[in-house]
């Protein structure tokens, strides 16, 4: 099956850079495979394959603002957590405020630790 070489653009004025490689039967599959695997997480403006060995550009014809999907998925990606240590303090703080708080420790998780839980009530116990 052919070799394809994937260049990406990561803002309109950029030049082509070579971004990975793909192997597809045609031009139009290899497009197809070079937006799904190299830029479905908005990761550029503009992407295009070429045949390895020759010289012809195929661009991709989306536009711009859909690559990479139409849908936040930042959830994926660490950047999109910043901050939520930050947000954990200050709703505690707020909840303490209205006399919401949490006075016992959390419960045990998984088996393992109900059973050093039921271990421990049992030396407690004895």
């Amino acid at each position: 099956m052919p070799v394809w070489d994937v260049f990406g653009k990561r803002t309109a004025g950029d030049d082509w850079t070579l971004v990975g490689g793909i192997k597809a039967p045609d031009a139009e599959m290899a497009l197809i495979l070079a937006r799904e695997t190299h830029f479905r997480h908005k990761e550029g403006v503009a992407y295009a394959v070429r045949h390895r060995g020759e010289k012809e550009l195929h661009p991709g014809t989306d536009d711009p603002e859909l690559i990479g999907g139409v849908t936040d998925r930042s959830y994926r990606r660490q950047e999109a957590y910043a901050g939520v240590g930050a947000k954990h303090k200050r709703i505690s703080k707020l909840m303490a405020e209205r006399g919401l708080v949490i006075d016992r420790p959390r419960p045990p998780v998984g088996r393992a630790a109900a059973e050093r839980e039921r271990k421990a009530k049992e030396r407690a116990g004895a």
